[in-house]
């Protein structure tokens, strides 16, 4: 009788609650019913038992609207004596489905529509807008090894070279396959993609309409933990276009570096370079080279203050023309580091080829949990020499002011208040080939934009 009734109990352990199995083992223990090795091995295989019940399978879904009213009077261009204001209202709208299986499968499908108020009529468009974002989903080959195959943001490192270009309401993703490492001290991710305009039976002629894009593309980039508070990145990457007279061959872009952190608080240190070879979509030799120092301080008051450089290299006057020196940053965000007015983003054309020098410095500052203010300051330079109506053009091209406001009241909203300024010189209207007389006008540009980003529903199960 006893030796069923402890049975019965040991049944109860493994069926009970943590706090309810320790009670009853103390019991157990107390009247010698069992030892206490026994009970520890129990307590154990209860831990197991407790810890395989758990959901391992998560379902989200998430919602998102964003509408931008921007005023425009220089944004990307210099202004003249005939430019006007400009002023429309954007919206992005997404829908996103996650579902994740632990260790085993993830996978995600987002629709978006993209839309300028106004751009369809109301009564009877049938033009659509509606668009898939991310289509992808990602087996588990081990518990730290997966691939992500579909169609999905790639964003690497502080998204100078690849990014997901989040202001952009369309934002930007590729279609890809993406081989992922994440470890204590090391994450890794290699992306592969190969474009094509559509299904053929023969060759692989790839030609969009109305934009450009690579053909080809091989890029891994790694993370690794060096010691404590050190920490080095590399990213190298292939990109090719397709020939303009040979349909089956590829002009490959090589990019090679990557960038150092080390955090010493209150004061981090971070140096980025790359180097770039190979061909040009333009089918030139590339020779050309990016740096990037920068220190941060954090204050007590948690004032955040960022003083760093970018530099590119460009063409000079004597560089041959089937060779190019002028670095391109891929795919990465201009918007986040050449000012938000957007007037360099379009490398090498913003500068003519010619480099840039792009001393800068962020300050943000938090107002309590709700609010953040936000100042950046650019200078402008070019790299090198520019020679127009055989003259050497001097070399500074302006300043640019970015202010913004940000507004957190809840944690499914954000409102944001911007507003950019520049003074631009005669140097700057001659590289961006605008109109002459334009440096004489001051570029503005002022934003309000919402953010709705609730989760509607949230799920776990077996």
């Amino acid at each position: 009788m006893k030796r069923a009734f402890t049975v019965l109990l040991i049944f109860g352990i493994l069926s009970a609650k943590s706090q309810t199995s320790n009670d009853i083992l103390n019991l157990l223990i107390q009247n010698k019913a069992i030892t206490q090795e026994q009970a520890d091995s129990l307590r154990a295989e209860h831990a197991i038992k407790q810890q395989n019940s758990l959901p391992d399978k998560k379902f989200k879904v998430d919602f998102e609207v964003r509408p931008r009213s921007e005023y425009r009077h220089g944004y990307q261009q210099l202004p003249n004596d005939t430019s006007t204001y400009g002023f429309h209202i954007s919206q992005r709208s997404r829908l996103g489905f996650s579902f994740v299986n632990e260790s085993k499968l993830a996978a995600q499908f987002t629709i978006q529509d993209i839309r300028v108020w106004g751009i369809q009529d109301p009564k009877s468009s049938t033009a659509s807008t509606l668009q898939v974002f991310e289509a992808w989903a990602e087996p588990y080959i081990t518990e730290n090894l997966s691939v992500r195959i579909g169609r999905q943001r790639i964003a690497f490192d502080n998204q100078r070279l690849f990014a997901d270009n989040n202001w952009r309401q369309g934002a930007v993703s590729h279609d890809a396959l993406n081989i992922r490492y994440n470890a204590d001290k090391l994450t890794s991710e290699t992306a592969l993609a190969f474009n094509q305009s559509s299904e053929l039976l023969d060759g692989t002629n790839y030609a969009p309409k109305g934009f450009e894009n690579y053909k080809f593309l091989a890029v891994n980039f790694s993370r690794f933990k060096v010691i404590d508070n050190l920490y080095l990145s590399l990213l190298n990457s292939a990109d090719g276009y397709q020939n303009a007279t040979d349909a089956e061959k590829l002009n490959i872009r090589y990019t090679n570096g990557g960038r150092v952190d080390y955090d010493l608080k209150p004061f981090s240190f971070t140096m980025a370079g790359y180097y770039q070879s190979g061909k040009s979509a333009k089918d030139k030799n590339i020779d050309a080279w990016y740096i990037q120092p920068e220190v941060k301080l954090v204050i007590p008051s948690n004032t955040t203050f960022r003083l760093g450089a970018e530099v590119f290299s460009g063409n000079t006057p004597q560089t041959s023309v089937n060779n190019d020196r002028a670095f391109s940053p891929l795919y990465g965000s201009g918007h986040s580091f050449n000012g938000s007015l957007d007037l360099i983003t379009k490398f090498p054309s913003d500068v003519s080829g010619a480099g840039l020098v792009n001393p800068y410095l962020f300050i943000i500052h938090p107002l309590g949990k709700m609010f953040e203010l936000r100042a950046d300051f650019h200078l402008f330079y070019l790299k090198e020499d520019y020679i127009s109506n055989s003259e050497t053009i001097n070399k500074y091209l302006g300043f640019e002011n970015d202010l913004l406001v940000s507004y957190k009241p809840n944690n499914f909203t954000k409102i944001d208040l911007g507003f950019s300024w520049a003074n631009t010189t005669e140097s700057f209207e001659i590289v961006k080939k605008a109109k002459a007389g334009a440096n004489e006008y001051t570029p503005t540009w002022a934003y309000i934009m919402i953010t709705f980003k609730p989760q509607l529903f949230s799920a776990s199960f077996k």
